[in-house]
């Protein structure tokens, strides 16, 4: 995700051959609520993780080695097994209002850059 616009971060992807979307937050306000806005203007590059349910699992600063790090913790603490029974039965916790309101501004600043880039909703 960056505060670069879709038709930058679709250049972006195109030349270094991304296998995945990139989000466009032109006002940083996904950014900005997870705390990675850097003053007066920028973004501190970090790692965002949130489940299906919304659960934010990681929110963590730092360059590429930190983040792997972070991303691994959280892959290697995962019973994969149990997580399939579970999406079988259905959540079982529920998100705090925190992870919830992150969640909600994700989908907000998704559906923002859909219309900027032109892309069906």
């Amino acid at each position: 995700m960056s505060t670069d616009s879709p038709k930058a971060n679709t250049t972006f992807k195109t030349k270094q051959n991304l296998p995945y979307a990139l989000l466009c937050d032109p006002k940083a306000t996904l950014i900005g609520a997870i705390g990675f806005k850097k003053a007066p203007k920028g973004t501190q590059r970090g790692v965002f993780v949130v489940d299906k349910e919304g659960k934010v699992l990681a929110v963590e600063a730092g360059g590429p080695n930190a983040t792997v790090d972070a991303v691994k913790r959280i892959v290697e603490g995962m019973d994969f097994n149990e997580e399939f029974d579970e999406a079988l039965e259905g959540p079982k916790q529920t998100a705090v209002e925190g992870d919830e309101k992150a969640a909600e501004t994700a989908a907000e600043v998704a559906e923002t850059a859909k219309e900027l880039d032109g892309t069906p909703a």
